[in-house]
């Protein structure tokens, strides 16, 4: 489907493909499930605010699994070196931000999520799921300060769940491509 300069992928084989990209045809099903429990992680934050740990856990050991029995522990590895990189750079983004504003940028949960999707998708996607995530988020924030139900937390500060966001921009960076 063409939207002015952008085209959305809408056919089934585009679909497959874009999801299965790097994996062996013998666990075509994981990056779909994979993808189903970034959706349900991000609406449970949605909702709690909080990115559930056990399905964090159980979709990321499952993947990284199925990869290492199914493509070899050396891909394995090398798609759990990413993630790790990914979550250990989120984690010092967010260290440094912390000791200048006295408060953290994100949540831990949004580093999971990002760890998930990086296993599930490469770091590409998940690159730019932050960048369309991050102005996702902040149109979402004037949105809410021009209608008045900005609501704070305890401390006082704004609160954004992010991952829902983030997975918006997962699905824009799957799925859109510019001409």
């Amino acid at each position: 489907m063409q939207l002015g300069l952008f085209a959305i992928e809408t056919d089934i084989p585009t679909i497959v493909h874009v999801l299965t990209a790097g994996y062996p045809p013998e666990i075509w099903f994981v990056p779909s499930l994979i993808l189903a429990a970034l959706i349900l992680a991000s609406l449970v934050d949605g909702v709690t605010g909080r990115v559930p740990d056990w399905l964090m856990g159980l979709a990321f050991f499952g993947g990284l699994l199925s990869f290492a029995y199914y493509a070899g522990w050396l891909i394995a590895g090398e798609r759990l070196l990413y993630v790790i990189g990914a979550v250990f750079l989120l984690r010092m983004i967010n260290l440094i931000y912390a000791k200048f504003f006295g408060q953290e940028a994100f949540g831990f949960g949004d580093a999971k999520w990002t760890g998930l999707a990086v296993l599930g998708f490469g770091l590409m996607p998940v690159f730019w799921a932050w960048i369309v995530g991050a102005w996702l988020g902040l149109i979402w924030l004037g949105v809410r300060k021009v209608v008045g139900t900005l609501t704070k937390d305890e401390d006082g500060v704004v609160y954004v769940h992010f991952a829902p966001f983030l997975f918006l921009g997962l699905i824009a960076a799957l799925f859109v491509k510019s001409f």
